[in-house]
């Protein structure tokens, strides 16, 4: 059965397929447009220094088009994001080359025990394998492998996945924007695109304004956490 390894551009997902990749394996990022620019730039490297290549999806015409077609932004509760943007893009291209059978490679941590727990079956015949889950691997020891490497991701954890995300909550996105208030940019511009806003009550204008206001400045993104759990992958 075919392969299939999920890539999000983070450590955790790149130590997974450091570890398990096997030639002839399909090893997919999807990309949503709205990653960290270190993010693309640790993602270049592992290609340079693993001799593992990545196939980089997308969603025709990007996060943008995929807001304009559906006429409101993404939240918590109607998150169509990571339904169109990885999940079914990864799907479309995988039924291009003949797969509609196949192991697909999540990497979840023994610590994220609930992500496991809640990881729905979306495709028959679509096979969940959770490898770091069932070997016990946790972020302390993914953090210590790749302390001994010749390259590094150069952001926080926090800041994986699309910058803004809304499943990081508003205090989150706050704080990273005390420390990059250029990100809010395009986000402000899908709320008055679509005069939607991706948090209830509050936009992300609104929290830009607040986090030049706060007294925390100093307060290190390392320390911050995601207020929600989620399976932003493919």
């Amino acid at each position: 059965m075919k392969r299939v390894l999920n890539f999000s551009g983070g450590k955790t997902s790149a130590y997974m397929v450091i570890k398990y990749y096997q030639p002839g394996d399909l090893v997919i990022f999807c990309d949503t447009g709205r990653e960290h620019p270190s993010t693309y730039k640790f993602i270049a490297d592992f290609e340079k220094n693993e001799n593992i290549p990545i196939i980089k999806l997308a969603y025709p015409g990007g996060f943008e088009k995929l807001i304009e077609k559906k006429k409101a932004v993404p939240n918590q509760f109607m998150r169509f994001c990571t339904i169109e943007l990885k999940i079914k893009t990864c799907r479309k291209y995988l039924r291009k080359l003949g797969y509609y059978k196949y192991e697909n490679f999540i990497g979840f941590r023994y610590d994220e025990p609930l992500r496991v727990k809640r990881r729905k079956q979306i495709w028959k015949n679509v096979i969940d394998i959770f490898p770091l889950y069932n070997d016990k691997i946790n972020k302390q020891q993914i953090n210590d492998y790749w302390k001994s490497k010749n390259y590094q991701l150069d952001i926080p954890s926090i800041l994986g996945n699309c910058t803004l995300c809304f499943m990081k909550g508003k205090n989150a996105i706050i704080n990273i924007l005390m420390h990059y208030p250029e990100l809010a940019d395009v986000w402000i511009k899908d709320e008055k695109n679509t005069k939607r806003t991706y948090f209830k009550g509050i936009t992300i204008e609104q929290l830009k304004n607040i986090s030049t206001n706060t007294l925390f400045k100093d307060y290190k993104l390392e320390n911050i956490n995601p207020a929600f759990d989620c399976a932003c992958t493919s």
